[in-house]
């Protein structure tokens, strides 16, 4: 039984054994990339992959799983997602990949060859990888845990260029586009946002703040968040400049940070006024705050986290609707 009938398709389906038939490094260059926009990953296959469904058990938990596929003369090469129920997160990171690596690792009969669950790392997540062999061919499967998807990236051949070329093509951007309607934006984000009221003192009154936050399930102190809220004629008496740059120092005295590395620099946003703050904190993380004035509507679009590649990406893509 060969990886990619193991999991996530039937066990009944048969393999055809392809183990005494050369396979040309040369067929690689006729591979062609796919990707996937609802399951956010991309890689090279050498067709167009069909799409399946199946339930598999995670830690006791029924899980929906998505796969793509390919199998032809050359092996068999999926990538199979599913996002997992809160109460599989709550088992965290290693715990999930543990146990569907346990799961899997039960229906597998072919001789392990660097031991069981190696921890990698893909684009930063973490990954476990399997290697064995299989009717002397060559198998590979990569568990990849990116916030709270979870990835199996399957292939068997008896050509190591072919594995080689489809497990190191995979590529994840787990990020998703969250629209507000109400708050008039869109913003990506790692995971589904949470929602609440935020109350903060301005000038001798209060501006009530709507703040949409998301977390990182794989670094959990991260935080993109965007905040907004509706002002007055006579909030706006100073001129919009004035405003921004209160809201400014408002914000730098409540962060203390240890550094501040941009303190207001003049920004905009088809072309709406804004103002970019950038300091670090005590524990070492980065904070990126933009704030915009569009209208009567303020937003203020901000990150902390340790990556800045994460932080100009949410930043970045925060747009007006």
């Amino acid at each position: 039984m060969a990886i990619g009938f193991t999991f996530p398709l039937n066990a009944s389906e048969p393999i055809e054994d392809h183990s005494a038939e050369p396979v040309l490094i040369s067929q690689i260059t006729d591979w062609q990339p796919y990707g996937s926009e609802e399951a956010q990953f991309s890689a090279q296959f050498p067709s167009e992959p069909e799409t399946r469904t199946r339930s598999v058990a995670i830690a006791g938990l029924s899980t929906d799983w998505t796969i793509f596929r390919v199998q032809d003369d050359t092996g068999f090469y999926a990538v199979a997602y599913t996002d997992l129920t809160p109460e599989a997160i709550e088992l965290g990171a290693n715990a999930a990949i543990d146990s569907i690596e346990n799961t899997l690792a039960e229906e597998f009969n072919w001789s392990a060859l660097n031991g069981r669950g190696r921890p990698i790392e893909v684009d930063g997540y973490p990954t476990r990888e399997i290697i064995g062999t299989q009717n002397n061919q060559l198998s590979v499967l990569r568990l990849i845990l990116a916030d709270q998807r979870l990835y199996a990236v399957m292939s068997t051949s008896d050509s190591l260029e072919n594995v080689g070329e489809f497990v190191s093509s995979f590529a994840i951007e787990p990020w998703q586009p969250y629209v507000s309607e109400d708050g008039g934006f869109s913003v990506s984000l790692p995971m589904a946002p949470d929602e609440e009221t935020e109350i903060t003192p301005w000038t001798g009154k209060e501006f009530n703040w709507t703040v949409i936050e998301s977390r990182s399930f794989t670094a959990p102190n991260d935080s993109y968040a965007v905040a907004y809220t509706d002002v007055s004629a006579d909030d706006l008496q100073g001129g919009e400049d004035a405003l921004l740059e209160q809201l400014g120092s408002n914000l730098v005295e409540r962060l203390q940070p240890q550094a501040v590395i941009e303190s207001g620099r003049e920004i905009s946003l088809d072309g709406h006024p804004g103002r970019s703050f950038v300091a670090t904190t005590e524990d070492g993380q980065i904070v990126g705050v933009n704030f915009y004035l569009v209208g009567q509507r303020l937003y203020g679009v901000g990150a902390r986290a340790d990556d800045v590649v994460n932080i100009s990406q949410f930043l970045d893509s925060f747009e007006i609707r």
